[in-house]
């Protein structure tokens, strides 16, 4: 009597397993985004389920096979105009030292080039409000690229010193004793000299009243973290100028880096390959170029890599 039950349910549960097996199939199709991590887990079960797609096939043919008319490759090239921007004008007053240091400024600058070349200025600009003597600013290593490339391996040490040497009181290193304050020294413990509390774009006014106390108490005082630690707005005008004078004159790269930057660019300007060995098997350079054949445009894209 009761075959007919068992056999109608056997079907029923077939039934159910196949559309169950067919609706496992069929979600990632309908769900592609479930299954996104599931696909960078195990490429060889799920990749073909993610796999891109080609889009806009026809824009991408349009754009391929575009003439660029002769007056937009004109206006693309000719040169920017007046955007209203103007060089810093040098102050009407000559700069002279005063008679007595304040004491001893150190920094610790992070981040990368451009970040600590900003520090750079802004730690020249704090000696300049304190009427400190401003220690060569110690470049942190780099998280992501891991540079352990010191000021001195990077920039002219003595043409920064002497482009600046009426403006503030610059030194290569402390003397001997304040040899104690190192990175070392401040990255063991909690130190009475050391500034951990610049707040970002701090005033004039905070490095008067925060920093030049610990540096007459102790006669040195050390910034870390100094990065964006200096305000743009409400500054002297005579800090915003020294400012422009330590980015555009007194930091200079090193001859070798010099040379590798100016090879480049000649030979992104050669437009015919005609290139003569310079003396390394990696850069290599025009000699007997003439303005027409160096007339060629090019264009430089920075890529940001961050870990």
């Amino acid at each position: 009597m009761r075959q007919p039950y068992n056999y109608n349910h056997q079907v029923h549960q077939s039934q159910r397993s196949a559309f169950a097996a067919l609706f496992l199939v069929l979600l990632p199709i309908f769900f592609p985004n479930l299954f996104a991590p599931l696909g960078r887990a195990s490429p060889s079960l799920f990749s073909e389920w993610n796999a891109p797609k080609p889009r806009h096939l026809s824009l991408l043919e349009v754009a391929l096979h575009w003439k660029t008319p002769i007056k937009q490759l004109f206006d693309l090239w000719s040169p920017l105009p007046n955007q209203g921007w103007k060089p810093c004008i040098d102050s009407a007053d000559t700069p002279s030292l005063p008679e007595r240091s304040q004491g001893y400024i150190q920094v610790f600058l992070d981040g990368g080039l451009n970040q600590q070349r900003m520090g750079i200025c802004d730690a020249v600009a704090v000696a300049k409000i304190l009427n400190a003597t401003l220690v060569i600013p110690h470049l942190e290593v780099n998280p992501v690229w891991q540079d352990s490339s010191s000021f001195t391996d990077i920039f002219d040490v003595d043409h920064f010193i002497n482009v600046l040497r009426d403006e503030v009181s610059i030194v290569k290193e402390l003397p001997t004793e304040y040899s104690w304050s190192s990175r070392e020294y401040y990255a063991t413990g909690i130190r009475a000299t050391r500034i951990k509390t610049a707040p970002v774009h701090a005033s004039a006014d905070w490095y008067l009243e925060n920093v030049l106390p610990v540096m007459q108490s102790y006669g040195i005082a050390a910034i870390s973290p100094f990065s964006h630690r200096l305000a743009f707005d409400k500054l002297p005008v005579e800090i915003q100028h020294l400012r422009c004078k330590v980015n555009f004159e007194a930091l200079a790269f090193v001859p070798r880096i010099r040379l590798i930057g100016e090879t480049l660019v000649n030979r992104l300007r050669d437009p015919s390959g005609k290139l003569q060995a310079s003396g390394t098997a990696v850069l290599q350079e025009r000699t007997d170029d003439t303005e027409k054949e160096r007339a060629g445009k090019f264009v430089v894209l920075h890529l940001r890599f961050d870990k």
